[in-house]
């Protein structure tokens, strides 16, 4: 059973949750961030930090819209696109140690299938799974509903990826139980999720890029994502703090968003989301050269004491969901 689902309420209420959607303490809760009408609370007994209220379906369904996803399966101008897909090809090849000829690879929120595409074409048998169902981003071998409704036998595969993902799922500890069911045992997980524990998270408080509210519904510290995963039946084998296509960004976006009110309107330039006045884009562009090497010196620093803007696990599945201390 999803708590969360308890917690859809109108967005012009000022109420506080009963229950920390995430453990179901009382807490107490406390009040992180506001955000127009949507509220942050972290929970004083797990630490979990999670979105108050939930929005509705219809709301959901329009921020996941062909714009999000990007169009005829390119998301970003020129050089950003051409850069996301070296690192995801990037990624790919470090995940490969972990599968092998003959295994199956599962990747949770596949988006448009690049890194599905990548194992293909490395000749592994590779699906994905997806919320949008736009014909744009239709493939044999992506399944458009819920990772539940899929069905894939118990054991079905070695390798599950789950990047970017877990934050925006209305029952994330039912998520990963239903991936303990589906991975061989021993087999894989990687999580990645933005770092709300994180130096860029913290300089950048309401401004923070990765906030992305209503989109996410859960913010997770190390501590958190380790419990939750560990409560699931799963063993954290690696962690760290580096993603070399979110941090940069995030931390330019985020010192622009909190020094000129940008509102994250660079990357609403970079995903051409919408018209914007050419010297509005020229002033973002030139701000954007200026904080763009300061910023990555700061999301390489961040990362390299362990306070990077993304947290990346490796889990193995090695017991059944709650046995774990």
């Amino acid at each position: 059973m999803s708590i969360a689902g308890e917690f859809t309420v109108p967005n012009n209420s000022c109420e506080t949750p009963p229950i920390c959607a995430g453990c179901g303490s009382a807490g107490p809760l406390r009040r992180c961030h506001e955000v127009g009408p949507w509220r942050l609370f972290e929970c004083a007994a797990c630490g979990l930090v999670f979105l108050f209220p939930l929005p509705r379906e219809q709301q959901l369904a329009a921020l996941y819209d062909g714009k999000y996803y990007g169009q005829d399966r390119r998301k970003f101008v020129g050089l950003a696109e051409a850069a996301i897909q070296a690192l995801t090809w990037w990624k790919w090849r470090r995940l490969r140690t972990l599968i092998a000829p003959g295994d199956r690879l599962l990747d949770v929120g596949c988006g448009r299938g690049t890194l599905v595409r990548c194992a293909r074409q490395a000749g592994l048998e590779a699906y994905g799974v997806e919320r949008s169902s736009s014909p744009a981003h239709t493939l044999p071998y992506i399944f458009h509903q819920d990772l539940r409704e899929c069905r894939f036998p118990g054991g079905h595969f070695q390798l599950v990826v789950l990047w970017h993902v877990l934050e925006h799922l209305d029952d994330p500890a039912g998520a990963l139980q239903e991936i303990h069911r589906i991975l061989k045992p021993g087999g894989w997980l990687s999580v990645a999720v933005p770092n709300f524990g994180g130096a860029q998270a913290h300089a950048s408080g309401p401004d923070w890029f990765h906030l992305d509210l209503p989109r996410h519904f859960w913010h997770f510290r190390s501590r958190t994502l380790r419990q939750m995963l560990e409560h699931q039946g799963f063993r954290l084998a690696s962690s760290h703090t580096l993603s070399l296509e979110y941090d940069w960004f995030g931390t330019l976006q985020s010192w622009m968003n909190r020094a000129l009110g940008d509102n994250n309107r660079l990357y609403s330039l970079l995903k051409r989301e919408e018209p914007q006045p050419v010297l509005q884009c020229l002033g973002r562009v030139a701000a954007a050269a200026t904080l763009a090497l300061p910023a990555l010196a700061s999301a390489l620093w961040d990362a390299a004491r362990g306070e990077g803007g993304t947290l990346t696990v490796r889990a193995q599945k090695i017991s059944p969901p709650g046995t774990l201390p």
